[in-house]
């Protein structure tokens, strides 16, 4: 049983932030484990983040695993921070362990000891055993942090809270949420991966310098491998650069920006994506050159987006290469190397499949059904939707429209190309192509130089990749700040509302008025807002639809 004496500075009472003041919160508070984990503002996570540890060395020693815990809050204001725990096979926390981390943050102090005792008289009998018959060996916590001025502290709040259970407690420093999550897998399977920061850097670029030798142009080739990025002012920059140094210049020419400022402010992929403004840096005089190719990561780099200034409009604007384009542009390359294959070997042939939310744009649907023959799967928003969804597949694509994805590669994969020594050219693509991709999660920085290769394999312009694939419904998302978002309720992958009452009927006759409309409202999963989500003809419209359906939510439930 674990030694049941709790830091003061680490209970509900005592909670102590990074500055060093008391912020108590109170022992009735509630709080659930969402979609990012626990996220909130930085002066309330000491405690969570101390039991979350505490947690996660508990399942490490039931499972005889490394487990990991990422404190960050990704694209959220610098003042924010969050933590979140990784499964042994670097997927996301499974959801029976979300329900525990709910109960565990929620006991009050008085009753944290006996909820702690019943966890572990529910686990320790396997544990025990195992550790009788000297089978406890692999178990730890490892754990990172973004750039965060409250990091640090809360890092040692996730030290003590490991302790309690005597469990081996890993420190990998400041990292992107990704390299987290593929640290973890690379300790349980060494065979995967180092699991260091270099080890990470090896294992993707490798892959990247060996598929860019075999990838050559076509004739006529438009690719240009310039591009500039925008890091957020978050880890992306100093974890990123680190990882270019493996890549000769001549393979790719990569200039970063916002890299020391404000965390997430004014630039971003959120912003980029919500604003679709140009971020901050990026700003072009009117009489400037326009900028090259540019890329935005998130405050955590798991996600990406690529942009470009808007030709023809208002000063700024960004014209964006979202998820749902990145997710068709891997499909397309993908599905030329299986037809090859396919044509080949027909008794032994790989599934793909695609994996979308209400967020795909709805261009984006009609091409992966009508030109990929892929009919898409369309899940509830959350990463955790979509990666059990895309697990179903060979190979499975998803990615969200606001840049977060990755591709699954299932073990018939892994039998029919990864282990198969095979000359043919196509499956030595996909071979490689699978270990450029972190399949453990999105990724901002793999993703990037898995767009890349295909770009380049296609030969390939931004106005090529726009113009080639689909052209985007004009769209628009609204956050709308609301007093209570729980009594927003949806169903149809959160396509429909149901609660309020009649909320839905409104959001119908509001579309009816566009042509080739469509829209649906959902509460956020991490803050207390409502997302508006809006398309239309035209641009103009679109936004008019938006603002109509941000009135319909005021009048029901404004902050």
């Amino acid at each position: 049983m674990a030694n049941l004496e709790f830091p003061p500075q680490y209970t509900r009472a005592g909670n102590t932030t990074h500055t060093g003041e008391v912020h108590s919160i109170p022992q009735d508070e509630q709080f659930a484990y969402g979609t990012a984990g626990f996220r909130f503002r930085a002066e309330k996570l000491p405690f969570i983040v101390y039991r979350c540890a505490y947690l996660a060395s508990l399942r490490a020693r039931q499972l005889d695993s490394a487990i990991g815990v990422m404190i960050t809050a990704s694209h959220n204001p610098a003042q924010d921070n969050g933590v979140k725990l990784v499964d042994p096979s670097g997927d996301m926390l499974s959801s029976q362990w979300e329900i525990y981390a709910t109960e565990v943050i929620n006991a009050s102090d008085a009753d944290l000891t006996k909820v702690i005792r019943d966890f572990e008289k529910n686990f320790q009998r396997s544990s025990q055993s195992k550790i009788a018959r000297g089978l406890i060996h692999n178990a730890k916590v490892v754990c990172g942090i973004d750039t965060r001025v409250s990091g640090p502290h809360l890092m040692e709040a996730a030290r003590a809270g490991a302790a309690l259970f005597n469990v081996k407690f890993v420190d990998i420093g400041v990292v992107s949420t990704p390299m987290l999550h593929y640290s973890v897998k690379s300790f349980n399977e060494p065979e995967f991966a180092d699991p260091t920061h270099q080890g990470y850097y090896d294992a993707i670029s490798g892959a990247f310098k060996k598929l860019y030798e075999m990838t050559q142009e076509p004739d006529g080739s438009r690719y240009q491998p310039e591009l500039i990025v925008d890091c957020a002012n978050g880890v992306g920059a100093p974890r990123f650069r680190e990882l270019l140094k493996q890549i000769p210049k001549e393979m790719l020419s990569i200039e970063l920006r916002n890299e020391n400022g404000e965390l997430n402010h004014g630039c971003g992929a959120d912003f980029v994506k919500i604003a679709q403004k140009m971020p901050a840096n990026f700003i072009l005089t009117p009489d400037a050159a326009p900028e090259p190719k540019c890329a935005s990561f998130d405050g955590d780099a798991d996600r990406i987006l690529y942009f470009r200034a808007k030709n023809g409009c208002q000063y700024g604007t960004a014209e964006l290469f979202d998820g749902d384009r990145i997710a068709v542009l891997f499909a397309t390359y993908i599905k030329e190397q299986l037809d090859i294959y396919t044509a080949s070997k027909p008794r032994n042939s790989l599934k793909m499949g695609i994996v979308q939310t209400a967020y795909a744009n709805g261009s984006s649907t009609r091409f992966v059904r009508e030109h990929l023959k892929i009919e898409p799967i369309i899940v509830p928003t959350g990463v955790k939707h979509l990666h059990e969804a895309a697990s179903e597949f060979d190979i499975g694509v998803y990615f969200e429209a606001n840049g977060h994805g990755t591709i699954v590669f299932s073990k018939h994969f892994d039998s029919v190309v990864r282990r198969n020594a095979s000359p043919l050219v196509h499956l030595r693509r996909l071979h490689l192509f699978s270990r450029v991709i972190n399949e453990t999660v999105g990724d901002a920085f793999a993703d990037l130089l898995a767009t890349e290769i295909v770009l380049r394999h296609f030969g390939w312009s931004m106005d090529d990749w726009n113009q080639k694939l689909y052209q985007d419904v004009p769209n628009v998302q609204i956050k709308v700040p609301v007093a209570d978002r729980s009594i927003f309720k949806t169903t149809n992958a959160e396509q429909t509302l149901v609660k309020p009452d009649g909320l839905q009927k409104r959001i119908d006759e509001e579309v009816a008025k566009y042509k080739d409309s469509r829209a649906f409202i959902r509460p956020s999963g991490t803050e207390n807002i409502v997302r508006v989500y809006a398309e239309a003809d035209t641009l103009e419209n679109t936004h008019r639809l938006g603002k109509s359906l941000e009135q319909v939510v005021l009048s029901i439930g404004s902050a």
